[in-house]
């Protein structure tokens, strides 16, 4: 009973503590640009939200720069009123950003904030046990502000898109959807990736490796797919396959299965397993 009310306190005070914050976030564009060269992280992040409350500012989490690493903040602008420059100050990992004039309750704004650093965590920029380059996110529960500019808490949900540049040889795996994949100049290519169902920030996932990649087949027309490195596909295309019958059972007996696809990802983080939104 004493582990029933603590656990119920813990919730009343996250969702009071959300609900003083006068915006929800309803979605999010990330475009981002990877490289071989360094760990630096080009980012530009669309970020539509809804005035909860009348007020002339808002803030959203994004770690600062601190012995080398942090994301510095080039520009915020109101996309909604002409791109035109907001003023944002930075400072404990808040980004404050103010507006000209006071936005009413209810009214919808996007903002595109251009970015760049190197993540201290969030993004694991690393090398897997066969000594190859990945970038795998890790975001529980609140460290995706460590890469992307966001409202990084897990009561706060939005839809969510994934645009990642990086070297041709990587394929990219994300929530959602694949909208496109396209070859550019440099031996560079372009993945998009789109969920439409809202998520809180710490399952929304990229990874980013030398992928194999597998297709088991689907279930209710939910396709499925494998990712695992290439030393690993006979092992990994095996075991992952075991995902049809297992989703198979979970919607018959328990609850019909929320996304689009299900892709079940080998990936190089620091807790191991999570349980991203459709892509494992």
């Amino acid at each position: 009973m004493k582990r029933i009310a603590f656990s119920f306190l813990i919730l009343v005070f996250a969702v009071s503590a959300f609900s003083q914050s006068n915006i929800d976030v309803l979605h999010y564009k990330f475009e981002l640009s990877l490289n071989d060269e360094t760990d630096t992280l080009s980012g530009k992040a669309s970020v539509k939200l809804l005035f909860r409350k009348e007020g002339d500012n808002c803030m959203l989490d994004l770690s600062a720069v601190s012995k080398g690493k942090g994301m510095s903040v080039f520009s915020v602008t109101d996309y909604t009123n002409e791109n035109k420059l907001l003023p944002v100050v930075h400072s404990d990992d808040k980004l404050k950003i103010t507006f000209p004039k006071k936005i009413n309750a209810g009214d919808i704004i996007t903002i595109i904030i251009l970015y760049k650093g190197i993540p201290a965590d969030g993004l694991i920029i690393s090398k897997n046990k066969y000594g190859k380059r990945t970038f795998f996110s890790d975001n529980w529960p609140n460290r995706a502000h460590n890469w992307i500019p966001c409202v990084d808490d897990p009561a706060d949900k939005a839809s969510v898109e994934f645009i990642v540049t990086a070297p041709s040889h990587y394929k990219v795996i994300s929530n959602g959807l694949l909208i496109e994949e396209s070859n550019l100049p440099e031996n560079k290519k372009l993945t998009h990736w789109k969920e439409d169902v809202p998520l809180p920030v710490k399952v929304m996932a990229i990874g980013v490796a030398d992928f194999a990649v597998n297709y088991p087949g689907d279930v209710n027309c939910i396709p499925l797919s494998s990712w695992v490195f290439p030393e690993d596909k006979k092992d990994g295309f095996y075991d992952y396959a075991q995902t049809k019958d297992i989703l198979s059972f979970f919607i018959n007996y328990i609850v019909p299965y929320p996304y689009k696809k299900l892709a079940s990802v080998q990936s190089k983080t620091i807790f191991g397993g999570m349980e991203n939104a459709s892509a494992i």
